[in-house]
């Protein structure tokens, strides 16, 4: 069996990734008869507050973003107005199509609190008490409907120590809060923790997905391929990210990738087991 391993995380944000992108990924994942892995928003994905008054800079400056596709255009005006108006929730809307995906054998993740906006623009301004409750209210629904999550996920990727000592009182396995470098230990406070980091080895600038960073700019499919194929022979544990309210969307250009990921040898696997093979290879502590 090959040692060259490759995981896809998809970070389901919004209500139109479980209507719109899942079906699609659950259909490409069956052909290809490979896990993924899904870290799941319970809570609500888009705030009014947030999008108008103070908060209307950074939302212009999200549309004027050339090297990412906006919100908005993701879903359209009229899901996005009335996602916005009814504040409803995600994950918690779709309880079954999510228990669904982890029945097929994918690996099922908390992807940060009850409120998807706030956390992205506003974490490192959110009280202590306020981000703990927070993360432990969603942590409450998440074990009632799925089992208790090994992994975690931040929206933005914005985390800090807080969340990492939090993780590690919860006995999280690992977080995915990171983008470059190899997997280590969480640390807090210059100390190791018992959970790890596993980044996402390949994306675009910031933050933004490798394949939605590519289709923002309108790079053609065959250097995209071109880029992963460079990024495939130079590393032997691969992890890629997305939306499934954009990648999962384009189905042909997934399969595309899950086809050319299999052809150099690579060996599909969920987030979990790498956590797994990083803790039975690490001494016990």
């Amino acid at each position: 069996m090959t040692d060259r391993l490759f995981s896809f995380r998809w970070d389901v944000d919004h209500r139109v990734c479980i209507t719109d992108g899942l079906p699609r990924i659950r259909a490409v994942c069956r052909d290809f008869g490979v896990p993924n892995t899904f870290f799941v928003n319970l809570g609500r994905s888009t705030n009014l507050r947030e999008w108008v008054g103070k908060g209307v800079t950074r939302s212009k400056a999200k549309l004027a973003d050339r090297d990412a596709v906006h919100l908005i255009k993701k879903t359209g005006w009229s899901r996005f107005l009335v996602e916005t108006a009814l504040a409803r929730p995600v994950g918690l809307s779709f309880v079954p199509e999510i228990q669904a995906l982890q029945a097929e054998g994918h690996e099922l993740g908390l992807h940060g609190g009850m409120d998807h906006v706030i956390w992205s623009r506003r974490f490192h301004q959110l009280p202590d008490d306020e981000l703990i409750a927070d993360i432990e209210q969603s942590y409450a629904h998440y074990t009632r409907h799925f089992g208790k999550p090994v992994g975690f996920s931040s929206p933005g990727f914005y985390s800090d120590e807080r969340v990492m000592l939090l993780l590690d009182r919860l006995d999280f396995l690992y977080n995915g809060d990171a983008i470059g470098g190899e997997p280590r230990r969480a640390t807090a406070g210059g100390r190791p923790l018992r959970h790890w980091t596993i980044p996402v080895t390949l994306a675009g600038p910031r933050t933004i997905p490798f394949l939605e960073f590519h289709g923002a700019r309108g790079t053609e499919d065959a250097e995209v391929l071109r880029q992963l194929d460079e990024h495939l022979e130079t590393h032997d544990e691969v992890v890629l990210y997305g939306h499934p309210c954009y990648e999962g969307v384009r189905e042909a250009v997934l399969r595309q990738v899950f086809a050319r990921v299999i052809e150099r040898g690579f060996r599909f696997v969920t987030m979990q087991t790498l956590a797994e093979r990083l803790q039975a290879a690490s001494p016990a502590r």
